[in-house]
């Protein structure tokens, strides 16, 4: 079966700017109109001169030249005005490409990437989609270009001397067998260029974020080493295209030209040894060369032009796979009923991959305004039940029930509204401050946050129109953790997600976090992960987990008579 070109999905785009197009190829047909005619007209200039020059032949010829001058003038004018029309509308189905892949990763499941590098993706939605845009902006209008020029040289060829023309159109079936040489040469090196650029910019992405990590452990010399390696693949792959692009492009053409100048001498002196019987004057040999050469060129751009085409294509499918796949689905309606944080699990088992259950026949209970606590080794799955309640992932089997209701029968909108959550990993991102703490951009909301995490240092030195850099680099760690938290508690949520929040934080303001939560507790449900274990010795209830299974759960006290895993733990950190 036919694979259907993938290109042939972005056309429907050009419905939206065919205005642009429309005047892009009006205003193209007049400028290609103009070149033809002009070099037409020129000619004219050597008919002229064949025989004696008298006064009348001067003025006339220079009267010519005034009216090819002013051809040139109208040319240059319509070529100015097309670029503006068509580079608009290309551009523009640039940022409609774009917006929708952006706008469908922003939909994708987070179990989609959990297995594709976030520079495959960043390099989908820039450099794909820039390919595709290139398309548009060159090659697309450079074939309208191409097949216009061709068209009106040899309507006049045919007006001028159909015979010439006719023998010009040989070339087309030597160029028809060329692109189908060059295309087979140079396809899997296009594609495999393609991969290597996508990896590489994974690999730039990757270090990129790492590079503390990078350097801390003295890995410079490796990392150099694995980009090199992707590089020089790379390079292979660019060029045996160039020595493909050489030897049938740039040769070839060079090839055409002289046989075909030859060819018009030959011509033009057998059609007067023989008292001229073909008809050819000077002005005629002027117009075969200059039209000659133009088509020569033109159907070496085309032929150049395959290049970014293949690109365009591979890019388009990368774009594809990414379009095709399914949404994350929302089956859950609206709620307006008070929401409140009862959480139930029931049986619930889950997996990332396959089979490896992360989860086991999980079942417990929080009810609602209860600080509970989850501990365990790095695996055990805390975080993973704080990402089945937000509905990052759903449950491989079994029930999670929020107030008696399946999870599933709340929106990801409106359980998510209703929920915050502060990560191990905190991230800020490009902006204000003001605008990192709460979308609502309430001053007041922002200063009582920040003072309620103990962050009232922050605003020391710095205001709430402060410039956040990405990522919050110019912000400490600490800083970071604190406004991640200050972010979540001024959202006033019903459950309160602590994920490692108190990691990065000194002692002292440990305590002060520590208060905060205290207060902030009445009211909501807190969910906390903590790997230390004097942060929450005033849960409600506190949770040990093994391989996905509870194994203990109690207060701090009970678990500490128990004698169990939390009371080993326990040991460890304050003889530690």
């Amino acid at each position: 079966m036919k694979t259907k070109n993938p290109l042939l999905q972005f056309l429907p785009y050009i419905k939206n700017s065919k205005k642009e197009y429309i005047l892009g190829t009006i205003f193209s047909v007049l400028n290609v109109a103009l070149g033809v005619f002009g070099v037409y007209v020129l000619s004219k200039v050597f008919d002229g001169i064949e025989g004696s020059i008298t006064r009348q032949i001067v003025l006339k010829s220079l009267t010519i030249a005034l009216g090819y001058g002013l051809i040139l003038l109208c040319s240059g004018i319509s070529n100015y005005i097309r670029n503006i029309y068509l580079v608009k509308g290309a551009n523009e189905i640039y940022v409609r490409i774009q917006m929708q892949v952006y706008d469908h990763i922003q939909s994708l499941p987070i179990r989609y990437f959990d297995n594709i590098p976030a520079g495959s993706v960043v390099s989908r939605i820039t450099s794909d989609v820039n390919q595709i845009r290139t398309f548009f902006v060159s090659s697309f209008i450079q074939i309208m270009i191409i097949t216009l020029k061709i068209l009106f040289s040899y309507a006049v060829l045919f007006y001028v001397d159909y015979r010439f023309a006719l023998f010009m159109l040989l070339l087309f079936p030597i160029m028809y067998f060329v692109l189908k040489i060059y295309n087979k040469l140079t396809i899997d090196s296009i594609k495999g260029y393609r991969r290597k650029f996508s990896e590489s910019n994974g690999i730039i992405n990757e270090n990129y974020q790492n590079l503390e990590v990078i350097k801390a452990f003295n890995r410079e010399k490796a990392s150099i080493a694995d980009w090199n390696k992707h590089n020089i693949e790379r390079y292979v792959y660019w060029k045996k295209l160039n020595q493909v692009d050489s030897l049938l492009l740039h040769n070839i053409t060079g090839v055409f030209r002289v046989i075909l100048f030859i060819g018009i001498v030959y011509y033009y002196a057998y059609s007067n040894f023989n008292n001229n019987v073909f008809g050819v004057t000077l002005g005629m040999v002027y117009l075969f060369i200059n039209y000659t050469t133009d088509i020569i060129y033109r159907i070496a751009d085309f032929t150049m032009g395959i290049s970014t085409y293949v690109r365009a294509v591979g890019a388009a499918n990368n774009i594809q796979e990414i379009l095709k796949l399914e949404v994350e689905k929302d089956i859950g309606m609206q709620e307006t009923e008070d929401f409140r944080g009862n959480i139930k699990f029931e049986d619930v088992y889950f997996s990332y991959k396959d089979d490896f259950y992360v989860l086991r026949d999980l079942n417990l209970e929080i009810k609602e305004n209860q600080t509970v606590a989850f501990v365990g080794h790095t695996g055990s799955g805390k975080s993973t039940i704080m990402n089945l309640i937000v509905k990052f992932y759903s449950a491989t089997k079994g029930n999670v029930l929020i107030n008696g209701r399946n999870i599933n029968d709340y929106s990801k909108e409106y359980l998510r509204e209703k929920t915050a959550i502060v990560l191990q990993d905190s991230f800020l991102f490009e902006g204000t401050l003001l605008e990192n703490i709460t979308t609502s951009n309430d001053e007041k909301i922002a200063r009582e946050a920040l003072s309620r995490v103990g962050g009232d240092f922050i605003l020391e030195n710095r205001s709430l129109d402060s410039r956040v850099e990405v990522g919050g680099n110019n912000f400490s760690t600490g800083e970071k953790q604190l406004i991640c938290l200050a972010r979540a508690l001024a959202k006033d949520p019903k459950i309160l997600i602590l994920d490692e929040s108190t990691a990065n934080i000194d002692s002292e303001t440990e305590q002060n976090v520590s208060r905060a939560i205290e207060e902030l507790k009445q009211g909501r449900t807190t969910l906390v992960i903590a790997h230390r274990l004097s942060t929450i010795k005033n849960a409600d209830m506190i949770y040990v987990l093994r391989k996905g299974r509870v194994i203990e759960s109690g207060t701090h006290e009970q678990l500490l008579a128990l004698g169990g895993s939390y009371k080993k733990m326990y040991e460890t950190q304050v003889k530690g």
